[in-house]
């Protein structure tokens, strides 16, 4: 349960006195139970305006849960969309959905140890692999997809990508099936299932001739989904699209020793880029950094590149910047 549904519930528990909230309460597991009444120690007096809010959220979700039982999960999404318009419907959808699959399989999944995982995940069928995958955070994810072997990645993905659109009820028949299989692990919380722009930041994470062979394969069999996640894909080769300002911006952001591992394995191009943007002091100090680091692991130039590529995406979420419109071995750049 998302803090922001145990703060909803809380506030509803509150409101509707002690008898009735202990009624309800007794159809929760203890996780539940334990989450909500730390909630309600902590809420003071509830404005009138809050108590509404709550109420209303609760009626949304309850009324499209209603149209997931009529129509299914489609229907909903037109019907809540044409009522609520575009923001709120995917709130109410993304929480109704997740309420779907939620399930003691991915809250276990969702803590084992990467060794542990990735012993479980080599033998099961891609779908179930691309649905684990999708409940974890993408720097696991990411890593879990290279363990896998190369002939299968492709399809992982492509399936992972296809996420967004699978039944519920196929989500709780596999969740079924790996609840069974990790009855002695345990069970903890789990996350949210991904689709294309989860699979995007999978890739944007491995190592990037990986990405690009999964990619290529993808291509072959699912063109529309490959150029999809391409589309939402960032990776430093991508710079050159930013602009001057953009720049300025990541070089206030990164340290400098980062910038120029970077810079070491980029083309000329990427470095003008960067060196038309500071001073003429810091361009000196910059190439002078280049020069004396002497050769350089492509491991450590990527990661330096990927650096990078996170402060991007960190800058575009605060609005700084737009970006709209547009590996492994002891390899080395000299």
């Amino acid at each position: 349960m998302k803090s922001g549904d145990v703060k909803m519930a809380a506030t509803l528990f509150v409101l509707m006195g002690e008898e009735t909230a202990a009624e309800v309460l007794r159809y929760l597991n203890e996780a539940e139970i334990e989450a909500i009444s730390k909630e309600i120690s902590t809420v003071g007096p509830i404005a009138a305006e809050d108590a509404e809010k709550s109420a209303e959220e609760l009626y949304q979700l309850l009324v499209a849960n209603r149209f997931v039982s009529e129509g299914g999960v489609e229907y909903a999404k037109k019907v809540i969309l044409r009522t609520l318009g575009a923001g709120p419907a995917r709130r109410i959808m993304d929480r109704l959905t997740q309420s779907y699959s939620r399930s003691n399989a991915f809250d276990a999944i969702d803590r084992l140890n990467p060794m542990q995982l990735s012993q479980f995940i080599q033998n099961e069928h891609p779908q179930t692999i691309a649905l684990i995958l999708a409940h974890l955070t993408t720097a696991s994810s990411a890593e879990l997809l290279e363990s896998l072997p190369e002939d299968i990645q492709a399809d992982v993905a492509v399936r992972m990508a296809s996420l967004e659109t699978i039944s519920p009820e196929v989500i709780r028949g596999i969740s079924a099936v790996l609840e069974e299989k990790l009855k002695p692990v345990g069970t903890y919380a789990q996350q949210a299932y991904g689709g294309i722009r989860a699979v995007a930041e999978l890739l944007n994470r491995i190592d990037r001739r990986k990405s690009r062979a999964v990619l290529e394969k993808m291509d072959s069999s699912k063109p529309d989904v490959a150029n999809s996640i391409r589309e939402l894909m960032f990776v430093f080769e991508d710079i050159a699209t930013l602009d001057d300002a953009a720049i300025r911006e990541i070089l206030q952001r990164v340290d400098k020793k980062t910038i120029a591992t970077a810079l070491k394995g980029g083309t000329e191009q990427q470095q003008q880029q960067f060196f038309r943007n500071m001073s003429g002091r810091g361009v000196e100090m910059m190439k002078e950094e280049i020069e004396i680091m002497g050769p350089v692991k492509i491991k450590d130039v990527h990661a330096a590149q990927q650096r990078i590529v996170e402060v991007v995406r960190k800058l575009e979420e605060e609005g700084r910047i737009n970006l709209g419109g547009r590996g492994s071995g002891d390899e080395y750049v000299v």
